[in-house]
């Protein structure tokens, strides 16, 4: 049964340049960029803080890969990096004591602070509804508020939802999942225990990681008892009080990140594999016999979702390629990371392109590394609309690359200064002097190729 909804005039509460759409690594790197350019610059995000899987999901050791090798952070995310630091210093935690790491509490205050002074207008527990388009434009983004539906009227729209929100909105058409079956990676709802022997953990080496060894091998003979198909224990940084603040374990697989129904049923049972960890941790390792549940992330993350089509889809070849585009805006690292959509983690890890049946993990092993075009930013269909971050137009493989926390932010910055120029020029962002987007980037500390 359907039901039409009656003709409503709607409220425009703002408008604005340029409007970014989330506020996560992407959405960031787009408000700063943006608000750089000259324009006025609304951001809008559903939860009440910023940082996306950051502080959504306790992501905080974001570019742990990036250690020990040659590759370093650059762009927005190097100078929000140094800047935190400025502010907070560094912890004295006992593991990950790395420079590529945050604490989300921290980094939510801090982040407020850091676009504010940029001259972004924030709107918090703002959900995209929809939008109005006209001319092959988005003339307004509506959003869904406590006193009903309100627009946000922009020249320029930035999605950077994670999902496409804004762009499956407005009818452009988009991939999802592995071209196999069109699963997607499992949502993982991360969590932080307390009361971890400290002493204990730390008397040889790196105790967590012996723990996530040992569950490892444990897991794979059957021994666990425990119904989570996930076979690794990561953990984050263990602090002089015994908080352990990242237990990435809980996943719950073969769900469709942007159905409510598949939503509910990851929270419920990543909620259920905590539980079932917790017991079996405190009775099984010594070190953790006397921890608690300190807190569970407020909401189930996820690795992939929607990917737009755009006027160039990023492949896996392009990766391995090593492709430079003319009209490049980011340098990344090679690097895969992508969890078995069905749980099955059969094979080695390695990278065994479209199609695959398993997972692939390639850390950084050498210097090679790919662009990524401005291209991909932008969706086929309309004139005024960018889209940033793991929704950008790629194939499965390598948004697998791309869907990293720094990466995410450089294509946000891209997509922000570019909204930028076309704003100031009166045109449409695919008619823009990529040239002159390249220097902008360059100057802002974006490294690309000479």
């Amino acid at each position: 049964m359907k039901y039409t909804i009656k003709e409503k005039q709607i409220d425009i509460k703002k408008e604005v340049d340029i409007l970014v759409v989330g506020g996560g690594p992407a959405g960031i790197g787009a408000a700063i960029a943006a608000a750089r350019s000259g324009n006025s610059v609304m951001l809008l995000e559903k939860r009440g803080f910023l940082g996306g899987n950051i502080t959504g999901s306790y992501v905080e050791t974001c570019n742990h890969f990036l250690h020990g090798t040659n590759f370093k952070a650059n762009g927005v995310y190097a100078e929000m990096e140094n800047k935190y630091k400025a502010q907070f210093g560094r912890s004295h935690d006992i593991r990950e004591n790395s420079p590529h790491r945050f604490s989300s509490e921290y980094l939510k205050i801090f982040l407020d602070e850091f676009l504010i002074k940029e001259g972004v207008e924030i709107s918090f527990h703002s959900f995209v509804n929809d939008v109005i388009i006209d001319e092959n434009r988005i003339q307004c983004v509506i959003i869904q508020s406590k006193k009903g539906p309100l627009a946000i009227k922009a020249k320029n729209i930035i999605d950077c939802t994670g999902d496409g929100d804004v762009a499956y909105s407005a009818g452009i058409p988009f991939e999802q999942g592995r071209d196999l079956d069109g699963l997607c990676q499992p949502g993982t709802v991360n969590f932080r225990i307390a009361g971890a022997d400290v002493e204990a953990l730390t008397k040889k080496g790196d105790g967590l990681k012996r723990i996530g060894k040992k569950f490892n091998e444990d897991y794979r003979a059957g021994k666990t008892g425990l119904t989570c198909k996930r076979q690794d224990l990561p953990f984050g940084r263990l602090t002089p009080a015994g908080q352990v603040t990242y237990v990435n374990y809980p996943c719950e697989y073969k769900i469709d990140p942007t159905d409510v129904d598949g939503l509910t049923q990851g929270e419920i049972q990543c909620r259920k594999y905590i539980l079932e960890f917790y017991e079996y941790a405190k009775k099984n390792f010594s070190e953790f016999e006397n921890i608690e549940i300190s807190s569970i992330a407020p909401e189930i993350g996820f690795r992939d979702s929607r990917r737009i089509k755009g006027l160039y889809r990023l492949t896996r070849d392009d990766i391995e390629d090593q492709k430079v585009f003319d009209d490049a805006i980011a340098i990344y690292p090679r690097i895969y990371d992508m969890l078995a959509p069905d749980g099955f983690m059969d094979g080695d890890g390695k990278m065994e392109g479209e199609g695959y049946k398993g997972h692939i993990y390639e850390p950084i092993t050498d210097d090679r590394s790919y662009t990524i075009p401005y291209r991909c930013l932008l969706p086929i269909g309309l004139d005024n609309l960018l889209v940033a971050g793991r929704c950008i137009s790629a194939d499965h493989v390598a948004e697998s690359s791309i869907r990293g926390i720094s990466a995410c932010m450089l294509t946000g910055q891209a997509a922000g200064a570019a909204a930028g120029i076309a704003c100031n020029e009166n045109i449409i962002p695919k008619d823009i002097d990529v040239k002159a987007l390249q220097t902008i980037l360059k100057n802002q500390g974006v490294e690309l190729p000479a």
